[in-house]
């Protein structure tokens, strides 16, 4: 990137790039932070799921989630297709999220890992 002439100054240069980063982060959207129930809920209502365990792993800035669900919608679905059923429910949050897993569970399987 081509610097006009009157910035070639070093420490004009720090001030340069530092006021285009606050701009660029002014003009980005805003940035959300989720909770645990947030996605809970949103999980609970958009897969009907009977059971849903969600745990924030990133100390609280809300990055870095880890969840099981149970739900019948994930009968007959193989794994493929049960993440991208939730990846759909949380569309919106996964644009800020940066790490997300996911296990996903029928009722009967989840019977079954619970013994």
């Amino acid at each position: 990137m081509a610097l006009p002439a009157k910035i070639r100054n070093p420490s004009k240069i720090l001030r340069f790039f530092s006021i285009k980063r606050l701009l660029s982060e002014i003009n980005s959207p805003l940035r959300m932070v989720y909770t645990e129930e947030h996605l809970k809920d949103k999980l609970q209502k958009g897969l009907d799921a009977t059971h849903v365990e969600v745990v924030d792993e990133s100390d609280g800035c809300g990055g870095k989630f880890s969840c099981i669900i149970v739900s019948e919608k994930f009968k007959g679905k193989p794994l493929l297709q049960r993440h991208r059923l939730v990846n759909t429910v949380l569309q919106e949050e996964l644009k800020t999220i940066h790490a997300f897993s996911q296990k996903t569970f029928t009722p009967e399987q989840w019977e079954e890992n619970q013994n």
